[in-house]
């Protein structure tokens, strides 16, 4: 085929050999199947399912992945106590959480400072302990002072000998006696019982039968056999524990939130609180005060606001004298022209309140001021719920200090936080006995009350410490407690102890500081000889 004809078209190369030709410019007929330029590697190429998969996922929306949870707190927050009642700190005192095998393998190894901890015999240490000098028996030594032996607990509280109350009359004290309380007879007769008769145990065992029968653990301790007829009736007329006697369940067609009875007004809960009387007057001002809406309710409905304004004007011509009063027949007169009808003796209070009504004259502008709906009511005075003798208001200093007690003007470093810690001795508080302020005192706290030490066992509070003792009395407790003092020394230590307070007073805190420094000195004397 020509060249040229080769760029034009490149049919017809299947017929080479077969035709003569006679021009030699003739090309084959119909569209070109081949191009020119085209290559067999160009033809071999195809779209891969890679490609399509490629670009599905590059069309869809696929969500991002969740974030990473943050790291957890050091210390988790903690909870709002502050109305948790009895699950508070005081349920995690009494009840600590149980500790796992893992943290009580590491409280161990933070208490085995020595490598031969694991290897020192049962109930001894291998190593020496501690900040102790060498060569002391840590088994028999023992530090402080000795105390009185008074007695095993466990002979207290089981004696081998109990207490014989032969020579007492405590006939009463015995279990199952019937107290004699000398009532009338023969109208008392002690042998008769009241109440309705049990059919528990017909054998009359009762109490131990109550106990051992199995029906009453299964619940069927008060169930007897009885006829159908008998027990259909019983089951309609009489109510189980627990359950509404509802024979026809008239509550099931009743509407949501249907109450039976007659509604009742609440109780005055102020009454309920408070010991002394309310007063009655504030009763009756509220009573006044709800007659003047109800009269500016109805005004609101019959005048418009512009009609106040002429009739403040109609009774200022009334007023000769301009003194802004007239007597209250010409304004009830002006009313009733007008029909504005109300109760004067519950509008008369209201305006004697705000100094408007002295028993015969109205101040006319502030009633019109009060009746005009479109205008606020003046400031009502404070009233009191209960009377001036029953009020009572107290601060912690008050309470401190002692009643008809001099001001101390010297410098003071905060206000003290004790109650009657001036006294010299405690105060029962009011509402409360002697055990209330012995036992649990309001000084005491909950760590006082669930581990208490020893002052607390024996019933020695701080007041107790800080009192202010004779020096015969602090004598005699230093002396019982090891200590031993002539009257010399004791004098000496006394003088000492004086000076710590501003009017000289000792208690036995006082002292037992005075008595270490009294030794720390006797002790450097020593030292320098």
């Amino acid at each position: 085929m020509p060249v040229d004809c080769q760029k034009s078209t490149s049919g017809g190369k299947g017929n080479q050999g077969m035709f003569i030709e006679r021009d030699k410019k003739v090309c084959a007929a119909g569209l070109p199947t081949a191009q020119p330029n085209d290559f067999v590697a160009d033809c071999l190429q195809h779209y891969l399912l890679k490609d399509e998969v490629d670009a599905l996922i590059s069309d869809s929306i696929i969500p991002s992945k969740k974030p990473r949870p943050s790291p957890p707190l050091r210390y988790p927050l903690p909870l709002d106590k502050r109305f948790a009642g009895p699950f508070g700190q005081v349920a995690e005192l009494i009840n600590p959480p149980l500790k796992t095998k893992f943290q009580t393998l590491v409280d161990d190894l933070k208490d085995t400072p020595y490598s031969s901890y694991w290897k020192k015999p049962l109930g001894k240490g291998s190593d020496q302990v501690p900040m102790l000098p060498e060569g002391l028996d840590t088994l028999k030594t023992t530090f402080g002072k000795k105390t009185e032996f008074h007695g095993c607990l466990y002979d207290i509280v089981m004696p081998k000998e109990p207490i014989r109350y032969d020579n007492i009359n405590t006939k009463s004290k015995e279990p199952g006696v019937q107290v004699t309380r000398n009532y009338c007879t023969p109208a008392y007769n002690p042998d008769l019982t009241f109440g309705y008769r049990t059919f528990v145990d017909k054998r009359g065992t009762y109490a131990r039968y109550c106990f051992t029968d199995d029906r009453i653990i299964l619940g069927n301790g008060d169930k007897t056999i009885t006829n159908i007829l008998q027990s259909n009736f019983k089951d309609a007329t009489q109510p189980k524990t627990g359950t509404v006697l509802a024979p026809n369940n008239n509550v099931n067609n009743l509407p949501q939130g249907h109450t039976f009875g007659k509604l009742k007004p609440p109780d005055n809960i102020v009454e309920c609180l408070t010991f002394c009387e309310r007063k009655p007057d504030q009763d009756f001002y509220r009573k006044c005060l709800g007659h003047l809406n109800s009269l500016r309710k109805y005004l609101s409905k019959r005048f418009l606001p512009t009609f106040f304004r002429g009739f403040y004007l109609s009774l200022k011509y009334f007023d000769d004298a301009k003194s802004d009063w007239l007597p209250k027949d010409i304004v009830y007169k002006a009313c009733a022209s007008k029909l504005i009808r109300f109760d004067s003796a519950l509008i008369e209070p209201l305006l004697l309140l705000w100094n408007a009504f002295d028993g015969n004259k109205i101040k006319y502008k502030t009633f019109i001021h009060i009746i005009n709906y479109k205008e606020p009511l003046p400031e009502i005075p404070k009233m009191s719920d209960l009377p001036p003798n029953c009020l009572d208001f107290r601060t912690t200093y008050t309470d401190m200090v002692k009643p008809g007690q001099e001001k101390d003007e010297r410098p003071m470093a905060g206000i003290p936080s004790g109650r009657y810690f001036d006294l010299d001795f405690p105060i029962t508080p009011e509402n409360c006995c002697k055990a209330d302020r012995s036992c649990l005192p309001h000084e005491s706290d909950m760590k006082a009350c669930l581990c208490p030490s020893v002052l607390t066992l024996f019933h020695v509070n701080h007041r107790d410490m800080y009192a202010k003792r004779e020096p015969h009395v602090i004598k005699k407790v230093f002396e019982g407690a090891g200590e031993c003092l002539n009257d010399e020394t004791f004098d000496a230590i006394w003088e000492e102890a004086k000076t710590y307070h501003s009017k000289g007073w000792v208690c036995y805190e006082t002292f037992r500081r005075a008595l270490e420094k009294y030794l720390r000195n006797n002790n450097n004397r020593k030292k320098k000889k």
